[in-house]
């Protein structure tokens, strides 16, 4: 039996090498002719020999490509290091025929299988060595910070001021965006002993008839992606379906929940369906609800997949009766004609000094004139909008009335917004006009604001400056959250309010928070950038801002060994 099979076994696995050596041999030496690698063309060359060897000397052909492999490891770890995704498309090709071959029936001279298999069986050892070497090594992570680290760390917020240290009221604990907790109960040494207190489960699930959770392209994506927030002893919270929740904090016990029913057809055509989170208002000390009692004094907003905005008591999760209709408002308003799906609110307003401030997510891509992306300013007792800020207009911050339509097509802010109180601005991480990847049909005013961080006043809207973190965005640079608010001492030892805009890009710009110019010490210079590939009708800006000095998250320009494939065939293809 075993004869037979090696008689079968051997001229095929000979045969299967040779295709693979012919098909490395044909591509590398295409490559070769590109100016890439050579060391492709040399696998198919060497296994081609090895092939022809193994049917007349199988020994030989064996002793041939254990040399091969350890060749193929050695350059492997020279081109890539110890990286498990760099060694693993290099080597489990070829390690996975070197098993094949190890096997009893393939290549026998007669022998027995130690002597025939020994140096095949070595080679094979050692690149798994350096493939398992390369799952530690690749993602060792040291969780420790220096000393001066430490203490940076605990700088505080202005805008948290007034917080209790045990709540978190904010997406980010503060306005300001500081995520940072003063609390000193867990550290350093006992984060480790930390046991789960309890687990909850919202009980918010997909729909079978909201297709198939597959991406924007192929369905509807439906993500719990929300951050709670704490206001005493209740967390809050809104989940894919737009349910408010209210949570013990101790115990997770829901003490109330309430579901606004968003209205099947937006649902059914919304790409994504997810809520960040739900913000919080407590009104002033002499508030009084229509019928005189306290209720919804302290309010909790949260968005509504439809378009809407809803307030809810925070003691009882019952819609406010005095703002909007019945504790909704409809985002629709002034945006004119709004196709199912084309604009919907994922995260959480802002509310800051009386205003609840938002805009909302456009669909990316599919359109020109799609509805607007300007800023709403909303009271947060009756709803009324306070302003618009709309970049198309004249003036940018006006009152709409019942049948104007705010200007089509202009750039949104869909993330989370923060604002400095005290300096009475509120600062709009801005996305592009749509369509995203075209800029062919931009109008100036377009242009002028995408991918930028706006500074608004927060009681009128108007615009008190600009700064841009990519010139005439073609790539969906946008900016997905607003800066954090930090103070930093100045050159001649005097205080300056500050900010750090992360982007997509990598960059991190520190500006003054008062004029939007980046603070002495952290310059931003323009510098030249490639400008070829656009469509004749558009163009690409000869320049870009760079932050100089700060570190930079943006990737090394692509190198040839970075390219990556499941196989080394595709990887060389």
């Amino acid at each position: 039996m075993s004869a037979s099979l090696q008689r079968v076994m051997s001229p095929l696995t000979s045969i299967l090498l040779a295709l693979v050596g012919l098909f490395l041999l044909r591509g590398g030496g295409y490559l070769l002719i590109l100016g890439g690698s050579w060391f492709y063309a040399f696998l198919g060359l060497v296994m081609l020999a090895a092939a022809g060897l193994s049917f007349r000397t199988p020994l030989l052909g064996a002793r041939l490509y254990a040399a091969l492999l350890l060749v193929a490891t050695i350059w492997s770890v020279l081109e890539v290091g110890f990286d498990i995704w760099g060694l693993e498309v290099r080597l489990f090709t070829l390690v996975g025929i070197a098993a094949w071959m190890l096997l009893p029936w393939v290549w026998r001279t007669g022998h027995n299988w130690v002597s025939d298999k020994r140096e095949l069986l070595g080679s094979a050892a050692i690149a798994m060595v350096a493939i398992i070497a390369s799952c530690f090594t690749s993602y060792s992570i040291d969780g420790t910070l220096p000393a001066d680290r430490m203490a940076a760390t605990g700088q505080s917020d202005l805008t948290a001021k007034d917080t209790p240290e045990a709540d978190w009221p904010a997406y980010r604990r503060t306005v300001g965006g500081d995520r940072y907790s003063p609390l000193a109960q867990i550290t350093p040494a006992n984060v480790s002993h930390l046991k789960r207190a309890w687990v909850t489960r919202t009980g918010d699930v997909q729909k079978a008839d909201e297709g198939v959770v597959a991406g924007p392209d192929q369905g509807h994506e439906f993500n719990l992606e929300v951050t709670p927030i704490k206001i005493d002893d209740t967390l809050y919270l809104c989940t894919p379906h737009n349910w408010v929740m209210a949570l013990d904090a101790k115990t997770s016990k829901v003490k109330w929940k309430f579901d606004p029913k968003p209205a099947a057809a937006d649902l059914a055509a919304n790409v994504y369906l997810a809520c960040r989170g739900v913000s919080y208002y407590k009104a002033p000390d002499d508030y009084q609800a229509p019928d005189v009692s306290k209720a919804c004094q302290k309010r909790i907003f949260s968005p509504v997949g439809d378009v809407r905005l809803l307030a809810v008591d925070a003691e009882t999760g019952k819609p406010c009766e005095d703002f909007g209709e019945h504790g909704f408002i409809s985002l629709r308003q002034y945006l004119g004609h709004v196709p199912h799906g084309f604009h919907f609110v994922t995260s959480p307003p802002l509310v800051v000094k009386d205003r609840v401030v938002l805009g909302g997510w456009i669909f990316d891509n599919q359109a020109n004139f799609e509805p607007s992306g300007a800023i709403h300013a909303f009271n947060p007792i009756n709803g009324e909008i306070e302003w618009a800020w709309d970049a198309g207009h004249n003036p940018e911050n006006w009152k709409p009335g019942p049948n104007d339509v705010l200007t089509r097509d202009t750039p949104n802010a869909w993330g989370v917004y923060t604002a400095d109180p005290d300096l009475g601005l509120l600062y709009l991480p801005m996305g592009n006009s749509p369509p995203d990847n075209w800029g062919g049909s931009r109008r100036p005013f377009d242009d002028a604001t995408s991918s930028a961080t706006i500074a608004l006043d927060i009681e009128t809207g108007e615009r008190r400056w600009t700064f841009q973190t990519v010139h005439h965005d073609l790539w969906d640079m946008d900016l997905a959250i607003g800066p954090s608010m930090v103070d930093l001492p100045g050159p001649n030892g005097e205080n300056i309010p500050a900010l750090i805009q992360t982007t997509k890009r990598g960059e991190f710009f520190v500006l003054d928070r008062r004029t939007g110019k980046p603070v002495p010490g952290y310059p931003v210079e323009e510098r030249p950038v490639p400008t070829a590939g656009v469509a004749a009708d558009d163009h690409v800006s000869p320049t870009q801002p760079f932050a100089v000095g700060l570190p930079s998250l943006t990737p090394p320009d692509l190198k040839e060994s970075d390219m990556w494939g499941a196989t080394l065939l595709d990887q060389m293809i």
